[in-house]
């Protein structure tokens, strides 16, 4: 019998492979052997959002966060769902919290450019774009935040941070992985 951490490595495994049914099962298995783990907690609610399941998303990434409130790279990928839900101020919550906690330099000036952006202030959020960029080490990161920093140098700077949001493709379950991974 397997135990949680073999789940979740499992479940990892199967999301990167796109199999998104298997993911969600041995996630499943995990959690009956450790429901109150937050990094199980997590990935569930990050796979949940591969899926387009941001309600289900939103309450797996709170549950985690409740869990361990240390986890940034959760809060950050909570104030992306928040985003797309269009819950503009839980997720200015979220990444005020995490600008103000973070570990990380770039997670703290990830949130910064996007507090930035709800606040409608495009260049400044590039600039803070551009910084956590020079300091991200994490690929899949480092990835997705460009992605956002192309579009916003692309759009137009009459369109809002609505089309930034539909712009962006954040990558959930196997994105940021290697800073939450049990041992």
């Amino acid at each position: 019998m397997l135990d949680a951490s073999e789940y979740l490595h499992l479940a990892i495994h199967a999301s990167q492979e796109n199999n998104h049914h298997a993911a969600l099962n041995y996630l499943n298995q995990a959690l009956q052997h450790e429901p109150n783990n937050p990094a199980i907690r997590y990935f569930l609610a990050a796979e949940h959002a591969e899926l387009g399941l941001f309600e289900r998303a939103c309450s797996g990434m709170e549950e985690a966060l409740e869990l361990d409130p240390s986890m940034d790279v959760a809060r950050f990928q909570l104030g992306l769902v928040y985003l797309q839900l269009q819950r503009t101020e839980e997720a200015r919550n979220a990444f005020s919290t995490l600008h103000s906690q973070a570990q990380e330099e770039n997670l703290r000036a990830f949130a910064d450019a996007y507090l930035h952006l709800l606040d409608e202030k495009r260049e400044d959020a590039i600039e803070l774009f551009e910084r956590g960029l020079a300091d991200c080490e994490n690929l899949a990161l480092k990835g997705d935040m460009t992605r956002v920093l192309a579009s916003l140098k692309n759009v137009d700077q009459s369109v809002g941070l609505e089309a930034d949001s539909e712009a962006e493709t954040p990558i959930f379950l196997g994105a940021y992985r290697e800073t939450l991974e049990t041992p």
